[in-house]
């Protein structure tokens, strides 16, 4: 029952950010249609934007692994950092960002070294559950295209890919197990555990999502970011909930990131 209770949780806070966004593009239509019957002046809204624009935003991350291994989970992580957006030709920008990220999600993992010969006891035979956070430096790449439905009402669509160096692995576990063979008491032990050289320290990210800007004082802008980040290459190889060497698969991380930001634009 619990991976399945997993997946419904997964599928629920995905379903969330779904209706966000569908709920923006509601919005926007809704802007389109009173709008209407004001015909938008292009080129006076591409000769007022500015070449470059630089922002800061941050967020939380809702993070998987995915499912090569039927043992995995979501947890949860936040996201920092700057961009810089290049507005190319009418519509169209190119947006780099350097972000702190934080990926991973959730490994249970059943250990049972009792088969090689050594003699059961709470370290050699337990049930692991693991929270591990990637936190890695992010530096997305993205291709915007703006829908000009009013002047002060910007949303985008964008889709890219980043580099992401992860620099440190967090692993917060409770370990469940039989604390005196034979005696059947069950206990279970909280700790934290760095495990950076079991995850790969290159990872690349397929990035899809939509923002919007919206107009806040003088010319800051207020920035709404929603993306969804697929894991391109392994986060960690030959991983296998049993432990069993020769029978792993590599394993990725995807997450949703939710972030809001301030805009300044640059002359």
């Amino acid at each position: 029952m619990r991976p399945l209770s997993l997946m419904l949780q997964f599928f629920a806070i995905c379903k969330l950010h779904a209706i966000s966004i569908v709920g923006f593009a509601i919005l926007f239509l809704q802007l389109n249609t009173t709008q209407a019957q004001t015909k938008i002046d292009t080129a006076h809204v591409e000769a007022t934007t500015s070449k470059f624009e630089i922002g800061i935003a941050g967020g939380l991350t809702v993070n998987k692994f995915s499912s090569g291994q039927p043992q995995t989970g979501i947890n949860t992580g936040y996201d920092a950092g700057l961009l810089l957006t290049y507005n190319v030709y009418k519509q169209w920008s190119i947006q780099l960002e350097a972000s702190f990220t934080q990926q991973g999600g959730q490994l249970l993992t059943f250990k049972d070294d009792t088969r090689y010969g050594l003699p059961e006891s709470f370290t050699t035979k337990n049930v692991k559950n693991s929270s591990v956070h990637l936190n890695s430096l992010n530096i997305p790449l993205l291709v915007r295209y703006t829908i000009p439905l009013r002047k002060d009402w910007k949303p985008s669509l964008y889709l890219g890919g980043s580099y992401a160096y992860n620099f440190n692995a967090i692993d917060r576990y409770q370990k469940t197990g039989d604390l005196l063979p034979g005696e059947d008491i069950i206990t279970t032990a909280s700790d934290t555990e760095n495990v950076t050289s079991r995850y790969n320290r290159d990872r690349l990210n397929l990035i899809v999502g939509a923002d919007l800007r919206l107009p806040l004082f003088s010319k800051v802008k207020l920035l709404l970011d929603f993306r969804y980040m697929a894991g391109a290459t392994p986060a960690r190889e030959n991983y296998t909930y049993t432990e069993k060497v020769g029978f792993g698969s590599d394993i990725k991380s995807n997450a949703f990131v939710s972030k809001l930001g301030l805009i300044i634009p640059v002359q």
